[in-house]
């Protein structure tokens, strides 16, 4: 009975584990949500970077009417303003995740979509390292382009 009483506590910490995708995932949501409840403070919560390299670009994007933008690790620290608010609704979609030991990439799709309907999206690939047992992002690419 004992014996049987294990196989099954084991077993049912198999069915609700995460794997390391799921994990993954689970951060890149967080910290979307973060960003578009404009929480600076809290999408650092989600990034491992130096704030004091002024040199290294952790988030570049394209921005949508052809400009671009970026923040080395002292931008992102230092400024408040960085993310933007965003009064649009977001969603992500196919998610691509890989790892190796303890670094990871994940491509995925977001749509922005303005209360008029009118929706544009962004590809996104973000660099991800495994610090202690959570995943932290390191660098962001996002170029946006209009739906076909």
């Amino acid at each position: 009975m004992k014996n049987l009483f294990f196989v099954l506590l084991l077993a049912s910490g198999c069915v609700y584990a995460q794997t390391e995708e799921d994990t993954i995932k689970a951060t890149l949501l967080a910290e979307a949500k973060a960003l578009k409840a404009h929480q600076p403070n809290e999408v650092r919560k989600y990034w491992s970077f130096d704030a004091t390299d002024n040199k290294h670009t952790i988030v570049s994007v394209n921005l949508p009417d052809g400009t671009y933008t970026s923040r080395t690790g002292a931008d992102f620290a230092g400024d408040d303003a960085f993310p933007p608010a965003m009064p649009l609704s977001v969603s992500n979609a196919d998610f691509r995740i890989k790892t190796a030991g303890t670094i990871a990439a994940a491509n995925y799709q977001t749509t922005y979509t303005a209360p008029d309907g009118k929706a544009i999206k962004a590809h996104r690939v973000v660099l991800l390292e495994k610090v202690g047992k959570d995943w932290k992002i390191t660098a962001i690419s996002e170029h946006y382009y209009l739906p076909k």
